[in-house]
């Protein structure tokens, strides 16, 4: 009964937690008789020694005052609101004392020791120490207005790019298969699977035979840009004269290559940015970049004072199971207006690395900035 009621008492020592349903770790300022303005900072409502206080302790592990605000104000505003009741927070210190429970139990039977276990302590621990040493003190800020103009200076062509149409093809080098096949695929113009079975079969083309016959986005000849895939003259032509994505090129394209049938899947138009447009892309990229870099020369910083040894002959003796049968090679459907191939960035460049937080990588960044 004692015990009870000493968790009630505590527990009505953190009614004030409520103000961190607005999100401010500041206690909101005093005034009236008797106010002192060095009166000691609270966070949730909370002073350091009122927040120390012990509120449970299983075996030797004790949760205090604030640890249990700390829980409170680390959820959405939401869920932040249903712990004004009593029952409420008693709910959420019995499911902390269930996990404490668990995690107890499952440190004496030793699966503490388990790799997946250590793995993910390791994991934790790195996210948690690049953030402390990288993004919290790499920030957003600390890219200039002068930084932002110098990379829109010299990246112009990120910036002001000509139409652009996406194409696949299939390359023959006999012509009566060639239009053995076309007679196939345009009877067939709804089957968008049809297109890539054919190409896996016949394309002759070694640049896109992986991809399914998928070239990737282009210009026209007279405006191609220096990351475009090179690609005859007569294909550009072609998949820039079907206005309709999906449209297959009604009659065999003829090159040094051999016989072509050519479909379009994407179309870009023309784009055209200011510094205005552009400065809050680049300012993410540039911030992106030197965070990542950062990481990058820890990491050879690192290697280079430790002893770090690599046998990459063994790499061979790893065999990898394979699924038997088709499966796609491009992670998106070729067909796809807009598709990109698995790891790679729109465009054709790489695929950002992760940050350096660990977490997964930025959305997909506008198609012709390849910047977030």
């Amino acid at each position: 009964m004692q015990r009870r009621l000493l968790i009630l008492v505590v527990l009505s020592i953190i009614g004030c937690i409520a103000v961190a349903c607005s999100g401010d770790d500041e206690a909101p300022s005093t005034s009236g008789p008797g106010a002192t303005t060095d009166e000691a900072p609270r966070t949730h409502g909370l002073t350091e020694e009122e927040a120390g206080q012990v509120l449970a302790t299983i075996g030797d592990r004790e949760i205090t005052v604030g640890e249990f605000a700390e829980s409170i104000a680390s959820k959405g505003p939401f869920l932040r609101a249903r712990y004004n009741s009593p029952e409420r927070r008693r709910e959420l210190l019995d499911q902390m004392v269930r996990f404490e429970l668990f995690a107890q139990e499952a440190d004496r039977r030793g699966l503490d020791d388990l790799p997946e276990v250590q793995r993910t302590r390791k994991q934790v621990l790195i996210r948690r120490f690049l953030k402390q040493e990288y993004e919290d003190r790499i920030q957003l800020s600390d890219v200039t207005d002068a930084d932002v103009q110098a990379y829109f200076d010299s990246h112009q062509d990120e910036f002001n790019k000509p139409e652009q149409v996406r194409a696949s093809h299939i390359v023959f080098s006999s012509q009566a298969t060639a239009q053995r096949v076309l007679h196939q695929l345009t009877a067939s113009p709804s089957d968008m699977r049809l297109f890539r079975q054919l190409a896996e079969v016949h394309n002759t083309d070694p640049a896109t035979r992986d991809r399914f016959g998928d070239i990737g986005f282009f210009s026209r000849p007279a405006e191609r840009q220096a990351d475009e895939p090179e690609l005859p003259p007569e294909v550009a032509e072609a998949a820039f004269s079907m206005d309709t994505i999906g449209t297959i090129y009604p009659e065999l394209v003829h090159t040094s290559q051999g016989w072509h049938i050519v479909k379009i899947t994407g179309r870009r138009a023309p784009l055209h940015r200011t510094l205005e447009e552009a400065s809050r892309p680049i300012r993410h990229r540039l911030w992106r970049e030197r965070r990542e870099q950062a990481v990058e020369d820890l990491v050879a910083r690192l290697r280079s004072e430790a002893d770090v040894h690599e046998d990459l002959a063994l790499l061979d003796q790893v065999h990898i199971d394979i699924p038997e049968g088709n499966f796609p090679t491009v992670e998106a459907e070729v067909g796809a207006p807009g598709a990109t191939p698995s790891g790679a960035a729109p465009g054709g460049g790489p695929a950002p690395s992760p940050s350096p937080s660990g977490a997964a990588p930025p959305a997909t960044p506008p198609a012709h900035t390849g910047m977030q």
